[in-house]
């Protein structure tokens, strides 16, 4: 395949709207849970329980991907995969109007709980996002289809660490 292989790959329907996704998705779970540790640290504080509520933090946004991800397959598998992205993405937009509703209230409970809602909500979102791209490219071009998909995905990694 030719370096123009990578311009053909976005050309086709929906993929350049799957990677936004993607990108626009990573970027929103990593703000949220940098901005609600550093809440829960701040917030949690004044109460002496800062550190306890940042480690509470990490672990209920792991937590969903190990309790949900058999469950986010077995739904990927059984319903159309683009039906399932879209839902899930319907629910990243409730769940981070919760999100809303918890940093205007100051509550770090309610910011943790919804932490936890939006992981669980990436971890229903992964299954499906891999699973549609055999459904749209040949096997020649899956390749390089991941590898666009986990770019849009990293370059918000890399970013968040410098």
């Amino acid at each position: 395949m030719s370096r123009a292989s990578y311009r053909a790959l976005l050309r086709v329907e929906g993929f350049r709207a799957l990677l936004a996704t993607q990108f626009l998705g990573a970027f929103n779970d990593n703000l949220f849970k940098i901005v609600v540790s550093l809440l829960a640290v701040k917030l949690g504080a004044g109460r002496n329980g800062g550190s306890g509520y940042l480690a509470l933090a990490g672990a209920l946004f792991i937590l969903p991907y190990l309790l949900f991800s058999g469950y986010a397959g077995h739904l990927a598998d059984a319903f159309a995969k683009r039906r399932v992205l879209i839902a899930v993405k319907a629910c990243e937009i409730a769940v981070m109007g919760l999100g809303a509703l918890a940093f205007l209230a100051g509550s770090v409970e309610a910011l943790l709980a919804v932490l936890f809602l939006m992981a669980t909500q990436s971890a229903f979102f992964s299954p499906a996002k891999y699973g549609i791209l055999p459904e749209i490219f040949s096997e020649r071009e899956l390749s390089r289809a991941n590898g666009l998909g986990e770019m849009a995905t990293f370059l918000v990694s890399t970013a968040e660490q410098n």
